[in-house]
């Protein structure tokens, strides 16, 4: 087993392995994190209960805990949006939707809007309470009109969802709020193969969305509006050798990308949220993420799809690369990407997935 579970009252201790082309050059950024506790989430419900479009919440006693990660430098961040929403609809009725009905709200989402956020996370959450089929959803406004977010939904067939207006919020009357995982890189893991089935099993069953570009596939963020590789054509020219296909994400729909990922087994990319959809591959898939080497305060990489990787029970491969401009960080630097390091580890994912397939 790539995973091992160490069961302690209600934590679970993950242990991750290590890249599979580790070296000890590199051995120093990974080994300390190779261990991350996860706990089981709830699931509450609260009377009376003011959230902002944001999916901040709060009642009588201050702002819910289950309604944001646990990162004590983000705290401060979240009570100032929620202070300044209240003291809008304080102020103003006009910024206020009072729900004072029966019904039973849910609250799923949060102010880190993003395709890995919500799918990781807030789809995740919905999983939790997926039984429950008479609640309303609640979402901001714009969600709606994003393909990743009603693609995504699309599956649970939701009975309601209330879309909050743009600079408002709404007090609930009845509100059910799933817990968010405290710490984004950590991976409950039979809720995240239950997720992944799910999906696979709409795309099956369903008569459109299907979609096949092959079993290794590149990623793209040349259509992006940060983070690029600035020597792409170098790279492509690297992968087409070994039958790699370029994808953009962005030509496809959400229900297109479950298509075209589900008949991969072999992934490159830089660092980024379309690595999420590793989640989709064949079992037994290989991951190589390109990422920034340290060259400012962040002492390591980003651990989130190593450890979505180690959980879905994939192989997975580093690189680390030059970013163009030193202070950038992985969230926003442009990376130039070594070609022969780059053809060396392609060798071995390839080598190696052979004889594990």
């Amino acid at each position: 087993m790539p995973i091992d579970f160490i069961m302690k009252l209600k934590k679970t201790t993950i242990t991750v392995p290590l890249p599979a082309n580790i070296e000890a050059e590199s051995a120093s950024m990974f080994e300390p994190y190779t261990r991350y506790e996860i706990t089981a989430l709830t699931t509450k419900t609260f009377k009376n209960v003011f959230v902002t479009a944001s999916g901040l919440a709060a009642n009588s006693k201050g702002l819910l805990k289950e309604c944001h990660h646990d990162y004590s430098d983000m705290q401060d961040i979240w009570l100032d949006e929620l202070t300044r929403c209240a003291q809008e609809a304080t102020h103003s009725s006009d910024h206020l939707i009072e729900l004072d009905d029966d019904q039973i709200y849910l609250l799923i989402h949060h102010p880190w809007y993003n395709y890995y956020h919500w799918i990781c996370e807030s789809i995740l959450r919905l999983w939790m309470v997926k039984d429950r089929n008479r609640m309303v959803l609640l979402l901001p406004d714009f969600y709606g009109q994003t393909d990743f977010i009603t693609g995504s939904l699309e599956p649970f067939k939701l009975k309601k969802i209330f879309f909050i207006p743009s600079g408002k919020s709404v007090l609930v009357r009845n509100l059910c709020l799933p817990q968010i995982k405290p710490i984004c890189d950590s991976y409950h893991v039979p809720e995240l193969h239950q997720i992944r089935d799910f999906y696979l099993r709409h795309i099956q069953s369903a008569k459109k969305n299907k979609i096949d570009l092959g079993e290794r596939i590149y990623i793209s963020r040349k259509k992006a509006a940060r983070k690029k590789v600035v020597n792409e054509t170098e790279v492509e020219e690297v992968l087409k050798k070994y039958n790699f296909r370029t994808v953009y994400n962005e030509d496809y729909s959400f229900l297109e990308q479950v298509s075209i990922y589900s008949h991969a087994s072999c992934l490159v990319s830089i660092h980024g949220s379309g690595l999420t959809n590793m989640l989709f591959m064949k079992e037994g898939s290989s991951v190589l993420e390109l990422h920034k080497a340290v060259t400012n305060r962040l002492r390591h990489p980003s651990f989130v799809f190593w450890y979505q990787a180690a959980a879905l029970g994939f192989h997975y491969y580093h690189q680390l690369c030059d970013p163009i401009s030193e202070p950038d960080n992985y969230f926003t630097g442009d990376f130039n990407i070594d070609i022969k390091m780059l053809e060396r580890n392609l060798t071995e994912l390839i080598s190696r997935h052979r004889i594990a397939g």
